[in-house]
């Protein structure tokens, strides 16, 4: 049975205004596109051009240095529905490989796979949004792939209430029950009001009662 933790630390990098309209919130709306689409915008693809301003910002932002070091292992969250092809857009994957490009990991480790499909957070109604027990149900471990890691953090691409990070810790924590892990999302979503600003590192919390998520900031 599941042990979903209660309290959950997270680290972002970028922030997104879905329904804001200061010009930063709306540019918000097209970078966390692209993040979406491993997609550009206007000449720069977002999130190549993202991991390397990671890159320039982590001195700047120490706990960073937790998250992403040459001891961790990226393990990115599967999509919501198996993947059919090999080569099928999986934005946190791009991710990975564009941070671990740079420096910034040891290796990257695809052992989460998705079983059956979930609604996608960003698309369903408030009522309707996955729970972790969705997740944790939904994604299986491949056993062939594994090696035990030195550290692992767990990267999306998008964190609306955490639902994600809360629901696969567990496969990873019964997997690598010595292994420290941690969470990473390159953008978080802001409930409502604008942002001055898309690019703003921070590390934050998710907790969890058994029925109710909730992210802080």
């Amino acid at each position: 049975m599941a042990n979903f933790p209660s309290k959950l630390a997270f680290a972002s990098f970028l922030q997104y205004a879905p329904r804001a309209r200061s010009d930063p919130s709306e540019l918000s709306r097209d970078v966390t596109y692209a993040v979406k689409q491993d997609g550009l915008v206007g000449k720069l693809r977002i999130i190549d051009f993202s991991a390397q301003r990671l890159s320039e910002e982590i001195g700047s932002h120490p706990f960073l240095k937790h998250y992403f070091n040459e001891s961790v292992t990226l393990v990115p969250i599967p999509r919501s529905s198996p993947l059919v092809k090999p080569d099928a857009l999986w934005p946190p994957l791009r991710i990975c490989q564009s941070i671990m490009a740079r420096g910034l990991a040891a290796n990257i480790l695809t052992c989460l796979q998705r079983s059956h499909s979930v609604q996608k957070s960003s698309t369903a109604p408030s009522g309707q949004r996955p729970s972790p027990r969705n997740h944790y149900d939904s994604v299986q471990v491949a056993e062939r792939q594994l090696l035990t890691p030195k550290a692992i953090t767990l990267v999306d691409d998008v964190i609306t209430r955490g639902s994600s990070f809360v629901g696969l810790i567990p496969h990873l924590q019964e997997t690598f029950p010595s292994v420290e892990i941690r969470c990473f999302a390159l953008v978080r979503t802001i409930s409502s009001g604008d942002i001055e600003k898309i690019l703003d590192p921070i590390e934050g919390t998710i907790t969890y009662n058994g029925f109710e998520l909730h992210r802080h900031p």
